[in-house]
């Protein structure tokens, strides 16, 4: 047997710590950045955070337009209007500031600004970018997306009903201003839903085909910081020590699972986003237990890792299943049924599930659309 081969790439000049967001407007500067356009949403306007960061832009004498439409799944409409922002002021920096749907939202709409058409034609697989666009600086606002260290956007087509996949090294921040402080006033349903997006980053980045010594180690590590941290930020936001420790743990597994790909949960969590409006969180969260248990016969060994990893009582892959199931029930995770899904739907979601650059591929077992419809079938029987 030869030897194996792997590759590791992470573009993103990536600073981390307390207050390190106030540096907007020197790093844009120190990147030669001189017109922005600011990508947030109406909550982020609502808090002060977005004007605390124009401010700091302009203090640095950056000029700044703000675009605050972002909608909770970014919309092929958001992007539009972004694109068309950054062309008509010829800006020259896009900052995201917020979740995963504003930074998804700024990645696209900086690489469309320098190409043609929608953006939907540039659906994963279907047509390459051939040219970076603005520089990206990226501001996470929630620990969970990782957003921050990837180069894709998911973005929701309201026309077809499908949230789509659109990835490029182009895509990818130039910097992210990584700033635990600012999760500090999080709401405790965001802060669950979005830790479950970094645990189900982690758990499937350890279990995907592609997983190897580098994104085991870090994959691992993100585990057990959120299995130690992440329900002490959901009990009390104003716990710095948890919030540094989650914010560390999303951004280390969106370093990660670009490098050792996905799974089942993120296959079948996107058509539930796409055609209930499920947030992405959740989604993962909903399906996180049940396919590990499916899973459970392909990787009995990682799963026991991941009981350890996880703190569980019962160091067995089994038990890295129940201390999930316990991790949702305290993080309060609403269950699937209550989002209106019932049996007559899961035959387009398993359809879609399966569909083009499904995150299936890199399950550690094969899914058909059988076995997607028996795992949603088990998340709708809770």
């Amino acid at each position: 047997m030869g030897a194996m081969r792997y590759k590791f790439f992470t573009p993103t000049h990536l600073v981390f710590g307390d207050g390190c967001s106030a540096e907007a407007g020197s790093r844009v500067r120190e990147l030669g950045g001189k017109r922005a356009l600011l990508v947030t949403d109406a909550g982020l306007e609502r808090t002060g955070l977005a004007a605390i960061i124009r401010g700091s832009l302009e203090a640095a004498g950056v000029f700044v337009v703000v675009y605050s439409a972002v909608a909770e799944n970014p919309t092929v409409a958001n992007v539009h209007e972004g694109r068309d922002l950054i062309r008509l002021h010829k800006l020259d920096t896009v900052v995201a500031l917020g979740g995963g749907s504003p930074m998804d939202a700024a990645k696209a709409m900086s690489v469309l600004s320098v190409h043609e058409g929608e953006i939907t034609e540039y659906e994963y697989g279907l047509r390459p970018f051939s040219g970076p666009g603005p520089q990206i600086v990226a501001i996470p606002t929630t620990a969970g997306t990782g957003a921050e260290a990837t180069m894709g956007a998911v973005i929701s087509d309201p026309k077809t009903h499908r949230k789509i996949d659109v990835v490029s090294p182009y895509m990818a921040p130039r910097m992210a201003l990584v700033d635990p402080e600012v999760t500090a006033t999080l709401p405790a349903g965001m802060t669950a839903a979005t830790g479950m997006d970094a645990l189900t980053h982690s758990i499937e980045g350890y279990t995907a085909t592609l997983a190897y010594p580098l994104t085991d180690a870090i994959h691992l590590q993100a585990i057990e910081m959120l299995g130690k941290y992440l329900e002490r930020a959901y009990r009390d936001g104003s716990d710095s020590e948890a919030r540094h420790n989650v914010m560390m743990a999303s951004m280390i597994a969106g370093i990660g699972f670009p490098n050792s790909g996905l799974g089942a949960v993120h296959g079948l969590a996107l058509p539930l986003g796409g055609q209930f409006n499920i947030a992405h969180g959740v989604a993962n969260a909903i399906l996180l237990p049940h396919v590990m248990r499916y899973n459970l016969s392909a990787c009995r060994v990682r799963m026991r890792k991941i009981a350890v990893a996880l703190g569980a009582p019962k160091k067995s892959g089994a038990g890295a299943i129940d201390q999930v199931f316990a991790f949702r029930e305290a993080l309060r995770i609403p269950r699937l049924a209550s989002f209106g899904v019932g049996e007559q739907h899961l035959e387009a979601l398993a359809r879609d599930a399966l569909g083009r650059n499904s995150n299936c591929v890199t399950n550690p077992r094969r899914v058909t659309a059988a076995k997607a419809k028996e795992i949603y079938r088990a998340a709708l029987a809770e």
